[in-house]
């Protein structure tokens, strides 16, 4: 324990802490009286010493207090006391053994698709009763959302929410985190459940693709994507993703709140239905197989797990047969390779132009080169091969520092088959 840690924490005694963010601190701490965990919220001393800013954060607990008090669902998690009273002012709220989705947003961490879709469909099940009771929690995002090492999910977090009952004073001004908002969150207009769909249709975005769906170097230049911008289809950053689950994404992440979906049931039908549509995907065996495949290769030498992870997600595997024809002259490249297994031949005009063996990449100029790239040579393979085929424009949508590996590592390689090339020439001279 810290020595910022506090011992004790009105009669609950503290174990640790879990987390912080920027308006307070949970705790673990244990109820000796019931003889159980909770986790204590408490807001962070320093907001209560102005009194404006204090009496803000006040009403934000009150508020919490207040809503979840009120409500009783098995993925939404229970108020058990309060004191808003003391100094400062603490929620006592049902203790949940597990972590936040925050740790399944990494390209490297991503969770199988059910389970994807099972997580979603119990947060509709969640917020359906919420706004049932009148609630837009307006703060959904994966910090928010807790996995239990059962599986189970508990939503959290109601600070932020806003009451359409009146049963509470509401905080004015811009409330939720920037990346998550709905346009008209943003806006500031009058809000409905269909806001806290476009938020769970970003967090469902990032935890199928490792990526957020309006990413900006500023808050601001985020929000501005949020509302003059579409994302890249999560197809395009995971193509074996099924069109339906595409189409359920996007309609989520409508900019109009009349173009999502009409309540929260028909949103869980359209995961039900995205569900069906999943064909089984590669399992987690398989793809830490692959991963160490990739990891083998001279071509990803430089790249970090989570750039490999990324390519993984980007890309699909395909086995070819000795003989099959992977690009053909004079065709248009959209996608280029990284040959895994066995080896290559390269013609031109039926010349024979060279040989390439597993570990290079091949077509690369369909990304490197702008607008549509013809094929400048035929490659055949010359034994059964293994390759990675990867979109370019997927690519383009990609994280920056995975560009930015593959820009550094076709540089490299270009380098090596000029020299290599250089040296040829050289020998033909003599």
């Amino acid at each position: 324990m810290s020595s910022s840690t506090p011992l004790q924490i009105g009669k609950y005694q503290i174990e640790r802490e879990l987390g912080r963010g920027a308006s307070g601190v949970v705790y673990l701490a244990r109820d000796t009286f019931r003889d159980n965990w909770v986790a204590i919220k408490q807001i962070h001393p320093h907001l209560l010493v102005d009194p404006t800013q204090a009496g803000k954060y006040r009403r934000l607990l009150h508020n919490e207090a207040v809503l979840i008090g009120q409500i009783n669902h098995p993925h939404i998690v229970s108020l058990i006391d309060a004191d808003e009273r003391a100094n400062p002012p603490y929620l006592v709220l049902e203790y949940v053994q597990g972590h936040s989705l925050e740790e399944h947003t990494q390209p490297n961490t991503l969770l199988p698709v059910p389970e994807v879709l099972d997580i979603a469909f119990k947060c509709c099940n969640a917020l359906e009763y919420a706004h049932a009771h009148g609630l837009v929690h307006r703060d959904i995002k994966p910090a928010n959302i807790l996995l239990r090492n059962d599986g189970d999910v508990k939503l959290t977090d109601f600070g932020a929410a806003m009451s359409q009952n009146g049963d509470v004073t509401q905080v004015a001004g811009l409330m939720g985190s920037p990346a998550y908002m709905s346009p008209e969150q943003i806006r500031e207009e009058s809000l409905t459940a269909q806001s806290d769909m476009f938020s769970l249709g970003v967090v469902l975005y990032e935890l199928l693709t490792g990526q957020k769906p309006f990413q900006g170097d500023t808050d601001y230049a985020t929000i501005y994507k949020i509302g003059a911008e579409d994302p890249a289809s999560i197809r395009v950053l995971r193509p074996e993703l099924p069109k339906a689950l595409s189409d359920l994404v996007r309609t989520a992440l409508a900019k109009k709140p009349e173009d999502r979906f009409a309540d929260w049931g028909e949103f869980a039908n359209a995961l039900f239905g995205a569900n069906s549509s999943v064909v089984k995907l590669t399992s987690q065996l398989t793809e830490l197989e692959q991963f160490q495949k990739l990891r083998k290769l001279v071509f990803f030498r430089s790249f970090s797990d989570v750039a490999i992870w990324e390519t993984l997600r980007l890309g699909r595997i395909r086995s070819l047969e000795r003989g099959s024809v992977l690009m053909k002259e004079d065709s248009v490249g959209r996608s280029f390779y990284l040959l895994l297994e066995g080896s290559v031949k390269v013609t031109k005009k039926d010349l024979a132009l060279t040989r390439l063996k597993a570990g290079v990449s091949i077509g690369e100029m369909a990304y490197l080169q702008s607008g549509e790239n013809v094929r400048s040579a035929t490659v055949t393979a010359e034994t059964d091969i293994s390759v990675l085929k990867l979109k370019s424009v997927s690519v383009k949508q990609a994280s920056v520092e995975l560009q930015s590996c593959f820009d550094k590592a076709f540089i490299k390689m270009l380098v090596t088959r000029l020299i290599a090339a250089n040296q040829q020439l050289s020998e033909w001279d003599v």
